[in-house]
């Protein structure tokens, strides 16, 4: 099934970017990248975005995370493994030795991955260990698009869930995260999947999909669960979550991390107004260089 086929099936169409862009109806959640050409982008509203991910159209990809050993991680990813293993979902979840530190441990998502992806002969789907699946995700069920994750508000590329395709540009990218990974230790994981995400796009064709942020439930007061099952769910007014995020890196960062952060790490929140700008207007003329896409620090 190609892309089209599959936005169809949801009632959904592609148009061109500038378009999308000028007249935004809805949320864009899907870009067509085609360098020499104009780009494509599917818009829609929430209610539409739902029908697509609720309709399933194949077989699931193979889901893949790790865990560093002799950490709370150990426990979450069991549930993680448990939670998989009820919805019939093949995974390869692997332990690895920690690094001594959070952002050195996550930098090593990158080559596990792209170690998994050659492995495979099916799409895989990347899964922070401290995720568990909800109910089953239909929408990575024979999605063709090359690679599809989470980026709220235009520009922040979230990397918990990262869907890859067996299409050549999935090499091209993975190649390109592990090779600045390894050259920017210091550097948050999803900062460098999304400049190599930018750099991959701006040099050569590729489908991305960008999943709504409420396909997974963050912690919250049980009384919310209640009120969006009851009110929200059965009337399409909010997406009801395939995913637990429970975001155990935000209390377990200090358990891993061997001293304070570092006054060189790099994050999200670093990301250059610039950049953050060039990514939400698909701006593939901008300065590609780490340098660029991050604010100077003291």
């Amino acid at each position: 099934m190609n892309v089209s086929d599959y936005l169809a099936g949801a009632g959904l169409s592609v148009r061109p970017l500038p378009e999308a862009l000028s007249q935004p109806q809805g949320r864009i959640l899907a870009h067509l990248r085609r360098p020499g050409s104009v780009d494509l982008a599917c818009t829609t509203d929430l209610r539409g975005e739902i029908g697509l991910y609720e309709t399933a159209r194949g077989e699931p990809p193979l889901f893949v995370s790790y865990y560093t050993t002799g950490t709370p991680y150990e426990d979450l990813a069991a549930d993680l493994r448990a939670s998989l293993d009820r919805h019939g979902l093949p995974h390869r979840i692997e332990p690895v030795a920690s690094r001594g530190s959070w952002v050195a441990n996550t930098g090593l998502k990158a080559r596990v991955i792209q170690t998994v992806w050659n492995e495979s002969d099916r799409p895989i789907c990347w899964i922070d260990a401290d995720a568990a699946i909800l109910r089953t995700p239909s929408f990575l069920m024979g999605n063709p698009f090359d690679v599809a994750f989470v980026r709220r508000d235009g520009w922040e590329d979230i990397s918990y869930l990262i869907y890859l395709n067996t299409t050549p540009v999935v090499g091209r990218l993975l190649a390109e995260w592990v090779r600045l990974c390894d050259e920017h230790p210091n550097v948050w994981d999803q900062v460098l999947f999304s400049l190599a995400w930018f750099r991959t796009a701006r040099d050569g064709a590729m489908a991305s999909q960008w999943l709504n942020s409420g396909i997974s439930r963050t912690p919250r007061p049980r009384i919310r669960d209640l009120r969006d099952q009851l009110f929200y769910y059965p009337t399409r007014r909010k997406i009801r979550p395939f995913i637990d995020q429970k975001q155990a890196s935000r209390k377990l960062k200090a358990y891993i991390n061997a001293s304070e952060r570092p006054r060189n790490e790099i994050g999200t929140d670093d990301l250059s107004a610039g950049y953050r700008v060039a990514l939400a207007s698909y701006d593939f003329g901008f300065d590609g260089r780490l340098d660029a896409v991050v604010s100077g620090r003291d």
